[in-house]
């Protein structure tokens, strides 16, 4: 599922036939081999018991035999399988087959990997760092777990159709708190120089990973060495190097210290190059004007601030969820209700927005990164600026959703009308006659 097959990666071992792993795992019906590589196989199989479509990973039998790389592979499956996470590849169950086969049962996801989209397809700037931003969100909460991924690439993170990030193939993971100091594993292109060189690693190797992997989205290509600019093969701002580079410095310490704050900086450079103003990109004096610095806000005023921005974002999300697609006898779906939501619909929206409404929770804590980052809480300028921003695109997003509901309700109607098969011409036929 998330080894990407090619004629040059043979398999390092006799990979059992479906009919052969079907009498290992009588538990499965095995439908496929879906990918195979030097370090294992993956099949896509079917688990009646629980009604579900799941892949299991095999390893070659050489692993099994070595006492050391199988206790380590028992206590990262276990330390996976607690990794409850949207952006993670479920694990289920791990064990070893009759074969002598270490193997993973995990979450079968429908999708292609990012190494197929990034080789075979056109990847928008805006799609590559939607990407990025959720896996820096995965990674951020492996790292608070105490699992680091350490092979972090392409061919590890599927991609389902509604552009939904997976994280898989954390066979190499280990806690954190375990040494490096032999056999360091990894693909080279993606690899922080520190595991390279043997050393004892921590959650920043994934830092570096991910930005190689950024620079890829955005370029088609591994960085080489030395490293050619972003803006050399892409059409997109200088600063998506600056950000490029402070994730892959070689120094660790130089590096974004976790993914939250990577992610950050992700975001806002996205919505500067979108056009959306900023505040630290805003700048209103004339030019050689010295710069009026700001008065310091009290604590009791920074406190008002934040209620008040706060309150304004509850209310922006809840006016996204329940503003009504259309008014009766209404052809346009800019006639929309001022209807306020009640304070019980607030708490139940917010309640239920991550597990509902994920694309709109991204947005909501986009903007909670932003204000961090920008120093909101210290300067009313930058708190307005941004509040500004926050709601132009709550109100963007309310506008295109309106649009969409109506769209489908207009195609619901037309739809009553046709009796035979349903197109897009026939639709139109019919609605002219």
């Amino acid at each position: 599922m998330s080894e990407d097959a090619a004629p040059h990666d043979q398999p390092s071992f006799d990979v059992p036939s479906i009919e052969e792993m079907s009498a290992y795992l009588p538990q499965f019906k095995f439908e496929k081999l879906a990918a195979c590589g030097g370090m294992g196989a993956v099949y896509k199989a079917y688990q009646d018991s629980l009604e579900r479509r799941v892949a299991v990973k095999i390893l070659p039998p050489k692993f099994s035999a070595e006492q050391g790389f199988s206790d380590r592979f028992k206590v990262e499956a276990r330390a996976m399988a607690k990794l409850n996470h949207t952006n993670i590849v479920g694990v289920y169950d791990f064990g070893i087959t009759p074969g002598g086969h270490l193997y993973l049962v995990m979450e079968w996801i429908e999708g292609r990997s990012l190494h197929d989209l990034i080789h075979k397809t056109n990847l928008p700037l805006r799609k590559a760092t939607n990407l990025a931003i959720q896996l820096c969100e995965a990674l951020s909460f492996a790292h608070e777990h105490g699992i680091i991924h350490r092979d972090i690439k392409p061919g590890n993170i599927m991609v389902n159709d509604a552009d939904h990030v997976k994280v898989a193939d954390f066979g190499l993971a280990r806690p954190t708190n375990e040494a490096e100091e032999e056999n360091p594993m990894g693909t080279p292109d993606y690899a922080a120089p520190e595991i390279c060189g043997g050393n004892v690693v921590d959650h920043r190797v994934d830092i570096f990973a991910v930005g190689v992997v950024l620079y890829e989205m955005l370029t088609g290509r591994v960085p080489e060495t030395p490293r050619r600019p972003v803006t050399l093969y892409a059409k997109v701002s200088s600063r998506w190097d600056e950000i490029i580079a402070k994730a892959i410095h070689p120094d660790p310490n130089k590096r974004y210290q976790d993914a939250g704050e990577f992610r950050a900086y992700i975001n806002a450079a996205m919505k500067q190059e979108s056009g959306v103003p900023l505040p630290d990109s805003v700048d209103q004096r004339p030019k050689g004007a010295p710069q009026k610095k700001a008065a310091a806000m009290t604590q009791q005023q920074q406190m008002v601030l934040t209620f008040v921005f706060v309150g304004v974002v509850l209310v922006a999300l809840a006016a996204m969820i329940f503003w009504p697609t259309s008014r009766k006898g209404s052809s346009s779906s800019a006639n929309t209700s001022n209807t306020e939501a009640t304070p019980e619909e607030v708490s139940a929206v917010i309640d239920k927005l991550e597990q509902n409404d994920a694309e709109l929770a991204r947005l909501m804590n986009s903007f909670t990164q932003d204000w961090e980052t920008s120093g909101a809480s210290k300067s009313p300028a930058i708190a307005e600026k941004l509040r500004s921003s926050l709601l132009a695109a709550t109100k963007a997003k309310a506008k295109d959703r309106a649009e969409a509901a109506r769209r489908a309700e207009i195609v619901a109607a037309a739809l009553t009308k046709l009796s035979g098969a349903p197109s897009l011409k026939a639709l139109k036929a019919a609605a002219a006659n």
